[in-house]
């Protein structure tokens, strides 16, 4: 075996036959003017093993690398992940490195929606070789954090399903908010660039709703323009001019229906029958008046177009990624996040695509749960979860490395 720097060709057609994170992509690759692409070629020349490393500068005078969801490598071979990060080991002491971080995408566990674990993956003897050979995993954490990837995943499962068994198999509040965005008109359409300031103030209304901040608006800008056609940012919305026609041609059509049936109790005055239904369509006349109402009202202070949610996401050949999101919670009665997602599943869909990521939760599966609101949307489409193996550290220079964590510099 030869560990070596491989082409991006040879790069890309390597993750076009193995499962990989988006991160690990030449697409990506070709956005970082400071990374590395490593690998290991059998006897016979052929890649077995590849990874994207990025360098940034730590302690002024070294570097950190990062494989992302990385390196891409059978781990159950544990003669290849010692010949690899053996060498890995080598090539970062000739690159002035300080330490190195990897989170391979490997499951831990597979749960239910509620946590519940499904299937267990049995990583021990591939944690004990890494620790062998001073890569150190960092354990098995709950929550968000500023300084790793998620470790829990919401994933949808898409092979072999129709559009109509995905949706049999959401529950039934779900499939019924996905029904009325439908008769509302709500419609998705992809943002271009120049309008991702449409985006961003979604987004930041969630970063103000959850108590967060992550990226500023350049950040989702220049994520469009490092993927090239992969990423894109869609935009649920509702014009209410067209909402309001349908209303009003509803409301026509209860009002002529009515008056059928007040014929009929001219006729059969005493027709319990013909009653219940006289009392049923004035509830929905009115019903649909007060709906023309607040939309006369909306428009006069809002406009007739309004933005309901948008979301950023990334696809490749495996999956198609939901990153980060924002929704106006004054008009949560369009539930636009909810047309958001089915578009973005029937796109998975059309494209070959098996796997729809709903990306990061916390792991935390009680009521008090922080994104406890967030976990119930993604279970509704009936995603389940994917526990991932988690972090490994590995200091190539100890000593050094040890001081800058004693002094917060790391």
């Amino acid at each position: 075996m030869l560990f070596l720097e491989i082409t991006p060709g040879e790069f890309e057609k390597f993750t076009q036959k193995h499962f990989s994170h988006y991160t690990q992509t030449h697409i990506n690759y070709k956005a970082h003017y400071q990374a590395h692409l490593l690998g290991v070629k059998n006897d016979d020349g052929v890649v077995i093993a590849a990874g994207m490393f990025t360098e940034a500068r730590t302690l002024k005078f070294l570097k950190y690398f990062y494989s992302q969801r990385g390196p891409i490598l059978d781990y159950s071979d544990i003669t290849l992940v010692n010949f690899f990060f053996k060498s890995l080991t080598a090539y970062l002491k000739q690159h002035n490195c300080l330490y190195v971080l990897l989170d391979p995408y490997i499951l831990e566990n597979l749960r239910n929606a509620d946590g519940e674990i499904i299937k267990s993956y049995d990583n021990r003897m591939l944690i004990s070789t890494l620790d062998q050979l001073g890569y150190q995993h960092q354990g098995f954490p709950v929550g968000y954090s500023k300084s790793s990837q998620i470790r829990w995943l919401s994933v949808l499962d898409l092979k072999d399903k129709s559009e109509q068994q995905l949706l049999k198999e959401m529950d039934y509040q779900t499939r019924r908010n996905i029904k009325k965005t439908e008769e509302m008109g709500v419609k998705v359409r992809q943002l271009p660039i120049d309008e991702t300031a449409r985006f961003f103030k979604l987004f930041h209304m969630a970063e103000e709703k959850h108590g967060f901040n992550f990226r500023d608006q350049q950040y989702f800008e220049q994520l469009q323009k490092d993927y090239q056609g992969y990423a894109s940012i869609q935009l649920a919305y509702i014009d209410l001019n067209e909402y309001k026609d349908s209303l009003i041609k509803k409301l026509d059509s209860l009002q002529y229906q009515l008056t059928d049936v007040q014929n009929a109790l001219v006729e059969s005055p005493n027709s319990k029958k013909q009653k219940t239904k006289q009392t049923q369509l004035r509830q929905q006349s009115t019903s649909t008046q007060r709906k023309i109402d607040d939309i006369d009202a909306t428009i006069v202070s809002d406009g007739s177009i309004l933005d309901l949610a948008a979301a950023i996401y990334i696809y490749n050949d495996y999956e198609l990624y939901y990153l980060s999101s924002g929704s106006n919670p004054t008009y949560n009665a369009y539930m636009g996040a909810y047309k958001l997602q089915w578009e973005m599943i029937k796109f998975a869909k059309a494209h070959g695509i098996d796997r729809y990521n709903f990306y990061g939760i916390t792991g935390d599966f009680s009521d008090t749960a922080i994104d406890c609101g967030v976990q119930q949307f993604k279970k509704g489409f009936n995603a389940h979860v994917e526990e991932y193996i988690g972090d490994f550290v590995k200091p190539i220079r100890p000593v050094i490395y040890k001081l800058g964590k004693l002094i917060g510099k790391l």
